[in-house]
């Protein structure tokens, strides 16, 4: 047991690391609407999750999750943390096993512990952490089905008899093979990203056989009676997964992919800075982490023995190449549109930060190797807390904040509009928390069969009457019409009050509300999702 106390004291570090300031971001819309889409009932749920853009299995285990630990902001970031912490194990357990290092290993925990671009995604209730842990499980299980299909093939063909230890090795063949159905599953349900992880995992595993076996057909059935669970695990959900395709397709909302998309990506995956692409300087330095990056694998390649360098190279490449189709396939449509957000390429992230631990490991001085880790781990640490030293976190209390106020002064009979569909999800989770916490004096009114009813928040639309008459990344998928105001007309009476809250996030306004308002009081929350620079506003208003 000694020996795994260094694996252990990085899993704690870690850990401690991905709660740093976790919960002093406020929600926002992606994450709110996670935790709106769990409180339906299991059919509602999987219905709607249908109408959405994802798969559903971050959802499922949320929600199994959430039956045991709550919809708290701490439960629902705690779930991007736990697995967040588990990537690291998962990381430490793929090495050794693939690269059959335990120095290695533990190196490659470290990193990934220490890794800004792994920490940042902790802070968010979405489905990246989980998918990065079952990416590098599925690859775990299919070198050691892989690595145990060999050896027994070799004992085979010395016409060994079949031994206690044969006999061993076929039952955790099994086990490993069930081990990676169930992985390469997981995530297929989970990101549709992760196809190009399931894509590079299935090219590596035939490379494999060809290597070792050749056209031996019969070295091939475990593996290919695998993959064939795995695609038909899929058919129930192709004709929803074709309908949100085709739905994506009609409603895009993804910048375009430029020459600089994949270079801030390497920089992000291997430094996490922040970065400004329209500075010649930063243009500078986004080739030379680029240049780096090919010769960090040019050298891992070269410096390797073990043939599963090339499943860490292929878990990397994958995503890059999936999103170059996803370029190509658009200027066929004659569109500019592309399926690039670097947050997508946690899942490729993981490998990368593999590949950089074992490639610092086969330097020939230690010393040289030990250095270079030792600063790099530094500066990994440097740019975690330099990023939040500049966030200056603290003076951005978001929408948390504007919930809380308005909390503590909304009246009954008032009304609540919501000008943004990018804050309506997150207002509604604050807005319900408050509900509890503050029950029944501040949010609610008189009227129901039980005394009390919650003032209902709207969502202004400027003239939009029907939810499907909206872009699916509004959150139409949770979205009803009773939640839409079409227009302020109608909405008031006089003597009314009435919050509004409205937002700058993608070049939104502050609407044009009738001349009959009278503002009272306007405050701003500076936040940080769905980027640094937005403000919530609240504003008062007076009906005369």
């Amino acid at each position: 047991m000694k020996k795994y106390w260094p694996l252990v004291l990085v899993l704690i570090g870690g850990a401690l690391l991905r709660f740093y300031h976790n919960l002093d971001i406020s929600l926002w819309h992606d994450e709110a609407f996670s935790a709106l889409l769990i409180k339906y009932s299991w059919p509602e749920m999987m219905y709607r999750i249908g109408l959405d853009v994802h798969p559903p299995m971050y959802y499922i285990f949320l929600r199994f999750w959430h039956y045991l630990f709550g919809d708290s902001l701490l439960s629902l970031r705690g779930f991007s943390v736990f697995f967040g912490t588990a990537t690291i194990w998962a990381g430490w357990l793929f090495t050794k096993e693939a690269f059959k290092n335990e120095k290695a290993a533990l190196w490659a925990a470290i990193l990934l512990a220490v890794n800004p671009f792994q920490l940042r995604f902790v802070t968010e209730a979405r489905m990246y952490t989980m998918g990065a842990f079952f990416a590098l499980l599925a690859a775990y299980f299919l070198v050691k089905a892989l690595e145990l299909q060999k050896r027994l093939h070799e004992a085979e063909a010395m016409h060994m008899p079949h031994l206690p230890e044969d006999i061993r090795d076929r039952n955790r063949l099994i086990f490993n093979y069930v081990g990676f159905i169930a992985s390469t599953i997981i995530i297929i349900y989970t990101h549709y990203y992760l196809f190009f992880t399931a894509a590079a995992l299935g090219f590596y595993g035939l490379l494999y056989l060809y290597f070792h076996h050749k056209w031996d057909a019969k070295k091939y059935l475990w593996y290919l009676v695998s993959w064939a669970i795995i695609a038909a695990s899929f058919l129930p959900w192709l004709k929803t997964f074709l309908f949100q395709y085709r739905q994506v397709d009609n409603g895009y909302w993804i910048p375009p992919m430029d020459r600089w998309s994949i270079p801030a990506t390497f920089w992000d995956m291997l430094l996490g800075l922040g970065r400004d692409t329209t500075k010649a300087s930063t243009d500078l330095w986004l080739i030379v982490i680029t240049l780096l990056t090919l010769y960090i694998f040019y050298r891992f390649l070269r410096k390797t023995e073990s043939f599963h360098k090339w499943l860490a190279v292929l878990a990397v490449a994958a995503p890059f190449l999936g999103s170059l189709l996803f370029l190509v396939l658009a200027r066929l449509k004659g569109s500019s549109s592309s399926v690039f957000l670097d947050r997508y390429f946690l899942f490729a992230s993981v490998f990368y930060s593999i590949a950089v631990a074992v490639w610092l490991k086969e330097i020939r001085f230690r010393a040289l190797a030990a250095s270079i880790f030792a600063l790099y781990c530094l500066l990994n640490l440097y740019t975690f807390w330099y990023a939040w030293q500049d966030l200056n976190i603290m003076s951005k209390p978001g929408m948390a904040a504007a919930a809380r106020f308005l909390s503590m002064n909304v009246e009954p009979g008032q009304k609540v509009f919501v000008s943004s569909s990018f804050m309506f999800f997150n207002f509604q989770y604050y807005w319900t928390e408050a509900g509890r916490m503050l029950y029944p004096p501040a949010l609610m009114s008189r009227g129901g069969e039980d005394g009390f009813s919650l003032v209902r928040p709207l969502l202004y639309t400027g003239g939009t009457t029907d939810v499907h008459q909206m872009p699916h990344y509004a959150g139409t998928a949770i979205l009803t019409d009773q939640d839409l105001l079409p227009t302020f007309s109608g909405a008031v009476a006089t003597g009314n009050t009435v919050w509004l809250l409205w937002t700058d996030v993608f070049g939104s306004t502050k609407p044009e509300v009738p001349k009959n308002w009278l503002q009272v009081d306007e405050r701003a929350y500076p936040e940080v999702r769905p980027y640094v620079g937005t403000n919530i506003f609240v504003t008062e208003y007076k009906v005369n």
